[in-house]
């Protein structure tokens, strides 16, 4: 089962369990969840064009590049203020619910933050308060994984969308749209500027490794002549 899988990827439920807040324990990371994320890919419509297992953030691998969400964007999201895409956000917020429900369902345990425990209150509305801040957690895990694991580019009306999670944990995503022309043309502007990036760091790795040749070599020399 999803359980069983889970539990042999994931440490024992006395390890705290917090990617934001933990401090003393260390956390789980991303690539913990595969087996999940494999999961949901299989539960998805068209899931394969939506979540991809990957060993990279495919946030960061993605959207290098592309121009960030401004000020007035991120406090929109922030205040929950719907995109113009709706499709593309239903498309998000299914997929952040999904990965929600799987990780309640496979019962994995989500820890409280210092100020989330605050001072005992009467048990009823402890209860009550506990699972808020449980719910949230678990959304913002849910981001953090999406964030992970979810292919932020869509393709739908002959445009585009490329999707920033929101910064709030019940923020709405900011979607940039553009026509596939200009995307792929941008697109591979920006594959050439990583291809050169890469081509000169490489260039000056092998500068530094035949320096250190040339060094050794000549330190060599110097120990044969003296002690000749």
């Amino acid at each position: 089962t999803l359980c069983e899988i889970i539990g042999r990827t994931l440490p024992s439920k006395e390890v705290i369990y917090n990617f934001t807040t933990m401090k003393k324990s260390k956390p789980l990371h991303c690539l913990n969840f595969k087996p999940l994320i494999e999961e949901a890919i299989k539960k998805l419509k068209n899931g394969e064009n939506r979540l991809a297992v990957s060993d990279y953030p495919l946030k960061y691998a993605c959207l290098n590049g592309f121009n960030t969400p401004d000020f007035s964007e991120r406090l929109s999201s922030n205040y929950r203020m719907p995109s113009e895409n709706k499709d593309i956000e239903a498309d998000y917020f299914e997929e952040i619910t999904l990965l929600e429900k799987m990780m309640a369902d496979a019962n994995i345990p989500i820890n409280f933050a210092d100020w989330q425990k605050g001072t005992k209150i009467e048990s009823s509305i402890q209860d009550t308060v506990e699972k808020m801040h449980k719910g949230l957690n678990r959304r913002a895990l849910a981001i953090q994984l999406w964030d992970w694991y979810a292919i932020p580019w869509r393709y739908k009306n002959n445009a585009i969308h490329i999707i920033w999670s929101p910064q709030d944990v019940m923020g709405t995503p900011i979607i940039h749209s553009y026509p596939v022309d200009f995307f792929l043309s941008n697109f591979s502007s920006i594959l050439e500027n990583q291809a050169e990036s890469q081509l000169k760091a490489m260039k000056q790795l092998g500068f530094w490794k035949n320096f250190g040749i040339v060094a050794i070599i000549i330190f060599a020399i110097f120990l044969y002549v003296k002690f000749l």
